[in-house]
């Protein structure tokens, strides 16, 4: 299996979608604060932008070599 960056992209995105979007319904089931959750859905997002902004970098620093 290869590692493919833009697949991790496209399911941290959605996950985070998830979190941030039934923040309520979750705490409702689990108990945890939904404050919480979000936060962990906002997390979930800024990492796959890190991600993204990392591939960037690679893909100008290839071009210039």
């Amino acid at each position: 299996m290869k590692f493919n960056y833009n697949e991790i992209i496209i399911w941290l995105c959605l996950l985070s979608t998830f979190f941030s979007l039934g923040a309520e319904l979750i705490s409702d089931y689990t108990g945890i604060d939904s404050w919480s959750i979000l936060y962990f859905g906002i997390g979930l997002l800024s990492v796959a932008v890190l991600i993204l902004i990392y591939r960037i970098i690679l893909k100008f620093k290839k071009n210039k070599k």
